[in-house]
């Protein structure tokens, strides 16, 4: 779905910006459509491959960094069967039983930091792959978020990882800043999915009052009941697979 919001906001996108890029896989994505790219990815052995895959693109600026709501040093719990794609700053709880698959036994230490002490131009894409520290990235864009207007996150409607951000906080911090969601899915099996925001203020912004009950009604935990019960384990097995 991302690349369903990349075309239809070509026009009003000025540059994305990517928290947790890994090793750029979405980055031709990005270029296709001509935009200044900021990518963040603090695990290191993962940035080194950032930099090769990006070594020949221009308007691309990388950052060894990890971003959330406080300046610190943190330890990053590495996934080890996924090439580190569900690693978190996080303890890994729910997901260990929801994908027994994964484990986390590597760790690194991270730097992390506010992104409105950074010297960094605020585009007005943003996408977060943080898994479930969603939430302490947004606080660190500060006033900034006020120059965002997309928003593609991965969500969690389940405690993947201890005291991760639910979609129901994400969405009550940005509406403070005028953002509403307007796509939601969730993978019924694992809790976790993806969302896309966008300012209210928008002229593009189009959301009448019924879909943002079925917004709020893919997130409850009836629905995603309801849902698992309609789909054979088999079939869910590719989707948002992490």
């Amino acid at each position: 779905m991302l690349d369903y919001f990349l075309e239809n906001f070509s026009k009003e996108i000025n540059g994305i910006i990517h928290v947790g890029a890994h090793s750029g896989q979405e980055v031709l994505k990005y270029k296709a459509y001509d935009k200044k790219i900021i990518l963040f990815e603090p695990q290191k052995s993962i940035y080194k491959e950032l930099l090769k895959n990006v070594a020949s693109l221009q308007e691309v600026q990388c950052y060894n960094i990890g971003l959330g709501s406080i300046k610190k040093k943190s330890t990053l719990f590495k996934s080890n069967e996924n090439e580190g794609k569900s690693s978190s700053v996080l303890t890994p709880e729910l997901h260990l039983k929801v994908q027994p698959n994964i484990s986390f036994t590597d760790s690194e230490e991270i730097k992390i930091e506010r992104f409105d002490s950074l010297e960094v131009e605020t585009l007005n894409f943003v996408t977060l792959d943080v898994q479930g520290f969603e939430l302490e990235v947004l606080k660190g864009f500060g006033e900034e978020l006020k120059k965002v207007e997309f928003i593609f996150t991965e969500i969690n409607t389940r405690y993947l990882y201890k005291n991760n951000a639910l979609v129901s906080d994400i969405d009550k911090y940005l509406e403070k800043f005028g953002f509403f969601r307007i796509f939601t899915n969730v993978d019924c099996f694992n809790y976790f999915g993806d969302a896309f925001y966008i300012k209210e203020t928008n002229k593009l912004y189009s959301q009448n009052t019924l879909n943002k009950i079925k917004n709020k009604l893919y997130i409850s935990n009836l629905f995603l009941h309801f849902k698992k019960l309609s789909y054979p384990r088999r079939l869910t097995k590719s989707l948002l697979r992490k």
